[in-house]
């Protein structure tokens, strides 16, 4: 994981995210504009500010792993998934997640459209006929309302962890 996260969400993950499917989001920070190469989407200019990327954890260790995962420190993995690439630029602020199993990142896409674009187009949706899933926040402000839309769409309960303060966990 980045050394720049909280001792008690490097060293206890698994106890702050559930190992069941869901849907999730990670929020993201890009602090100045840079441009990067991103494996076979290319080269791509990413603007300072607020990002979400989102995904689904359908596998073995659910939202937990595949959160973890995506957390660890980017020296030490392969790079699988287009958010490989990004971390080179990027920095987590926050993780969003539900226990939604039906529910795929593409229908949290659609919800969050009206407050973020799409950069760059297919961005972690090579899988499907989304634009992409990687979202920049039209503001910092937007994260407030797309995360009440969020839970405003759904059955399952809608979790926010700021990573800046990992036990500050809301429901």
């Amino acid at each position: 994981m980045p050394s720049n996260l909280p001792t008690t969400l490097r060293t206890q993950p698994q106890d702050l995210f559930p190992s069941t499917p869901g849907i999730y989001a990670l929020i993201l920070q890009i602090d100045v504009p840079n441009t990067i190469q991103i494996g076979r989407l290319g080269s791509h200019t990413f603007s300072a500010g607020a990002y979400l990327y989102l995904g689904s954890a359908r596998g073995p260790g659910g939202i937990s792993a595949r959160v973890r995962r995506h957390l660890r420190d980017a020296s030490q993995k392969q790079r699988h998934w287009h958010i490989d690439w990004l971390w080179e630029i990027a920095r987590p602020t926050g993780v969003i997640w539900s226990h939604a199993s039906n529910t795929r990142e593409c229908k949290w896409a659609k919800i969050l459209n009206p407050f973020s674009s799409r950069e760059p187009f297919k961005f972690g949706a090579s899988d499907c006929r989304c634009e992409g899933h990687l979202l920049r926040l039209k503001s910092p402000a937007e994260l407030r309302y797309a995360l009440t839309a969020l839970r405003g769409s759904s059955t399952n309960e809608v979790h926010l962890l700021h990573l800046e303060h990992p036990l500050e966990k809301t429901g």
